[in-house]
């Protein structure tokens, strides 16, 4: 149920996990995937036939079960236990990618130059991105990403594939401008094609 892990740098998630320094490693029990989101699917269930409340669980509450797993999102438990499930072998936030941006239209563009943590690596070397909203920045620093690493193959996990980037009736989905930009997505789940 629980998995041991070493750490390098201690974030705010972890703080109240703390067990022990031990050579400049934080070393933490972590649950696994699996288990947390069951506990997560068991407390939906229960608020859901209790009646007492009116709404599921709110972020809050999402937060404090994927921080079991030392993660940010459900989604991104979700995407592990689906990975844990298929036996494949994965990192959490260990790559980081440099990209280039351009602050400016004109000769004189300024280039700012930023970092890119993708939230899964596989072994075959495929990046996983676990995405439940898709801001502007969000957009604008994916396209940059795969701009900046064509030979990298990055696919995006949405939470909810058919999700409008805007209010306006006739908005682009998060899967049509995945599809546009030349991502691989999916929904949710983890394709058996992007492990092999």
């Amino acid at each position: 149920m629980w998995e041991t892990i070493a750490l390098r740098k201690p974030t705010r998630s972890y703080s109240r996990d703390v067990k022990m320094w031990k050579e400049d490693l934080l070393i933490t029990k972590l649950m696994k995937a699996k288990t947390a989101l069951k506990k997560w699917t068991d407390l939906c269930a229960k608020v859901k036939a209790d009646g007492t409340r009116k709404k599921a669980p709110g972020r809050k509450e999402a937060k404090r079960h994927a921080a079991m797993v030392g993660m940010k999102s459900i989604l991104e438990v979700q995407v592990a236990a689906s990975l844990d499930e298929m036996g494949v072998e994965w990192l959490y936030e260990t790559d980081t990618l440099v990209y280039h941006t351009c602050l400016g239209w004109d000769e004189s563009c300024n280039v700012k130059t930023q970092t890119y943590t993708p939230d899964f690596t596989l072994k075959n070397g495929v990046l996983l991105e676990a995405k439940g909203k898709m801001t502007l920045d969000t957009r604008k620093k994916m396209v940059a990403v795969k701009r900046c690493h064509p030979d990298r193959r990055i696919c995006m996990i949405f939470g909810y594939a058919n999700n409008k980037l805007s209010a306006r009736p006739n908005a682009t989905r998060y899967w049509q401008w995945a599809e546009a930009e030349g991502f691989e997505w999916s929904d949710i789940v983890v394709k058996k094609e992007w492990t092999i």
